[in-house]
């Protein structure tokens, strides 16, 4: 199912927060890096706290997924990933739940599952589920405010709006694409949230200035 695009999720065990400040949502994130790859992954990197300081490698043609984009929040997690090789999902899901949850143990002197069971998966089937999903995902901080989504610095949203801070993690070659611009991006974005949350004015929103 290499050509199968997936929105991946999950929460917190109890909902409880998963993410308990700024280094834990940096180090999700240079997971999402790290797990990327069919190379068999150092066991105890769980243990290395200055793992981040040695920079994120470089997207090469091992990697297991195709990660277009993602969100975190305090509880959950919000991934829009294609697999790039036979049971590349599976592989790449495992070792980014299993090393998370290790650092997270380790850090906070917890031990059992951090997130609710097994990852859920939603294949993209129809156009419009494709369309819908990337805007949902980065819509996920929007809290009234103009720049809840443009500010936040936990998602993708700067990949496809032309502030890119995660080359080396997301492939925009796909979505970028298909918006064509970041300019596009920004209006679909703050036009489909308008559409979403009934009564916001989208020139309110400063998604596409």
């Amino acid at each position: 199912m290499t050509d199968t695009i997936f929105h991946i999720y999950n929460r917190g065990v109890e909902k409880r927060k998963v993410y308990m400040d700024d280094n834990d949502y940096q180090r999700f994130i240079f997971s999402l890096g790290l797990f990327n790859s069919q190379n068999p992954t150092n066991p105890n990197i769980h243990r290395d706290s200055s793992v981040m300081e040695v920079g994120l490698p470089s997207r090469t043609e091992d990697q297991v997924v195709e990660i277009m984009a993602f969100c975190l929040m305090s509880n959950h997690y919000h991934l829009m990933i294609r697999p790039r090789i036979e049971s590349g999902l599976t592989v790449f899901m495992r070792k980014l739940g299993t090393g998370y949850t290790n650092y997270f143990n380790l850090r906070y002197k917890r031990v059992g599952s951090l997130f609710q069971g097994i990852y859920k998966q939603r294949p993209i089937t129809t156009d419009e589920h494709f369309n819908w999903l990337p805007h949902y995902i980065h819509s996920n901080p929007f809290d009234g405010s103009p720049t809840s989504i443009t500010e936040y610095p936990w998602s993708s949203y700067g990949e496809y709006a032309g502030m890119s801070k995660y080359p080396d993690i997301v492939d925009t070659s796909f979505l970028s694409s298909w918006f064509e611009s970041s300019e596009n991006f920004k209006k679909e974005t703050a036009q489909w949230l308008a559409s979403e949350k009934q009564g916001i004015n989208v020139n309110d929103l400063a998604l596409g200035d």
